[in-house]
């Protein structure tokens, strides 16, 4: 098999999901079909018959209509009253930092560090009131636990595997007050990347290279408005590069009023509208049901990516890695259009959370890999879905959405190379690279739109889009919500998968069965 997930060619799968900040929707009726009490519209007049078929269109947009005007003004005043502050103390940083940098001659950083830990000890004040002492006590244990970086690459082993451990410490302590922890879990989670990532970069060669930064900033790099609330990580390098801003105001402002058009459509369609599409087609198909809930969840991720968009936009703070900022966006932390029309499940999920997938990638995955066999491969890989789901907490549904990505993904991936190398077709998970790079004879690219095989290809291609939807919808419907108890059947978090009969999963076997049939 072939784990080559990393490299240009990869189908690596990374699922981060900003739980925290997903939208509960209740009072969902998911009961659909028929039931023992109800002869669903059997035996009725023709009149009634009518009155059902007329109501398709017209009910669906007087329900739409009516979910718009009950919840779409109350969603976006309370949207404004949690992003206005954030992104004035971003702007206010931002300024400052500015002033400050003008100075004939720029003699010590550290005043540009207690501005961003200022901005960002106020922004997280606002956010989340006295349990901000419960953050700076384990970023105070953080710093104390950067003192084991003098032992060098064992070192920062051991400050993973800690950082990691306090996250869960405190779910257990806490766990009688769940409703405390999904709030801090997203900030915390960010801040145990930053550490880990500062850890494996001072110590890169196998010993201590740098001097350990100072607690001044330490805690403007972990406590940057940019990042500190919503995300997403960045390096300690790539904070330092951008502590002096550089885009001019009208660059900012260009790109900070189509976040916040998009943050207006995600938390709209996440709220309102498809809770209603939900509610209207309860009665008559559970796949819709399953797609629409699922799209509020993922609006609610796309709403927070976004939202961290504006930050760093405002912040003038850049991401890692080259390929990350849009000329009309900024710096891109998830692309919704790779998601909703995916070509394969590992495209869409490496377009997710993009600076999940480089953290991943340069610090659990590469160096689990070292010499690249398959079986150092194949422990990377596990090792990579291990570290991305115990940064997420103490959460089953986590756990299950990506064990089964993980299979869907893999499955899907090696038949389609199997596939197009033995059908010379540009049919591979990854997207084309284009006429002059595709390796493959028969590729859309290099086809006249006449020809049998370009039709075929554009056909097969199409398939695994519809299929990967299906998928998306079917795993993503369970994080709606909080957890459920699972013993109850009807409110457990699987009951959509069984109503399914568990059909994803099936298709997922199969996909890996035929892939070993055929290779």
């Amino acid at each position: 098999m072939d784990y080559q997930y990393f490299e240009e060619e990869s189908d690596y799968i990374d699922l981060d999901e900003e739980e925290e900040e997903e939208e509960t929707v209740g009072g969902l009726d998911y009961r659909f079909g028929k039931t023992e009490d109800e002869d669903y519209y059997l035996g009725g007049d023709e009149e009634e018959e009518e009155e059902v078929h007329g109501y398709g269109v017209l009910g669906l947009s007087e329900q739409l209509l009516e979910s718009l005007q009950s919840c779409l003004e109350p969603s976006l005043v309370q949207v404004l009253q949690y992003v206005a502050p954030m992104l004035l103390l971003c702007l206010l940083c931002r300024l400052l930092c500015l002033l400050y940098s003008q100075r004939k001659r720029l003699t010590s950083l550290a005043p540009l560090h207690l501005i961003h830990f200022g901005c960002g000890l106020v922004l997280l004040q606002f956010s989340l009131g006295h349990r901000l002492l419960l953050l700076l006590l384990l970023a105070a244990m953080g710093y104390l636990l950067l003192q084991l970086l003098r032992l060098g690459r064992k070192g920062a082993q051991i400050l993973a595997v800690l950082t990691v451990g306090s996250q869960f410490l405190y779910e257990l302590l806490f766990w009688r007050r769940r409703s405390d922890w999904p709030q801090l879990r997203g900030i915390q989670m960010v801040v145990n990347m930053k550490l880990i990532s500062l850890g494996f970069d001072l110590t890169a060669s196998g010993q201590l290279q740098a001097r350990i930064p100072g607690p001044l900033a330490y805690l403007g790099y972990i406590y940057s408005p940019a990042t500190c609330a919503l995300g997403p990580w960045v390096s300690f390098g790539c904070y330092i590069d951008c502590l002096v801003p550089r885009n001019g105001w009208l660059v900012s402002l260009r790109r900070l009023v189509p976040n916040a058009l998009l943050c207006v459509l995600a938390v709209t369609v996440s709220n309102c509208v498809a809770p209603a599409l939900s509610d209207f087609f309860g009665d008559s198909s559970h796949f819709l049901v399953m797609y629409w809930d699922a799209l509020s969840v993922r609006t609610s991720h796309y709403f927070v990516g976004i939202m961290a968009q504006a930050l760093l936009v405002a912040s003038d703070q850049r991401l890692d890695g080259a390929g990350k900022e849009s000329d009309l966006l900024g710096p891109l932390v998830s692309k919704p259009w790779l998601i909703e029309w995916p070509r394969s499940i590992s495209s869409l999920v490496r377009s997710w959370n993009i600076p999940m997938h480089e953290w991943l990638k340069r610090y659990i995955y590469a160096p689990c890999k070292v010499d690249g066999s398959r079986g150092r491969t194949l422990l990377a890989v596990l090792s990579t879905y291990m570290v991305s789901s115990l940064l997420h907490g103490m959460d089953l549904r986590i756990y299950v959405v990506l064990i089964s990505l993980a299979v869907f993904a893999e499955g899907e991936s090696l038949l389609r190379r199997q596939l197009a190398g033995v059908l010379d077709a540009c049919i591979s998970a990854n997207l084309c690279p284009g006429k002059e790079r595709c390796r493959y004879g028969n590729c859309p690219s290099k086809r006249r739109w006449s020809s049998v095989s370009f039709w075929l290809v554009r056909a097969t291609n199409l398939a695994f889009t519809g299929l990967a939807i299906f998928h998306l919808a079917y795993l993503g419907v369970v994080l709606l919500g909080d957890a459920l108890e699972i013993g109850d059947e009807h409110e457990s978090f699987l009951w959509h998968w069984q109503q399914e009969g568990y059909l994803s999963h099936y298709i997922g076997a199969a996909t890996i069965v035929l892939y070993l049939f055929i290779s």
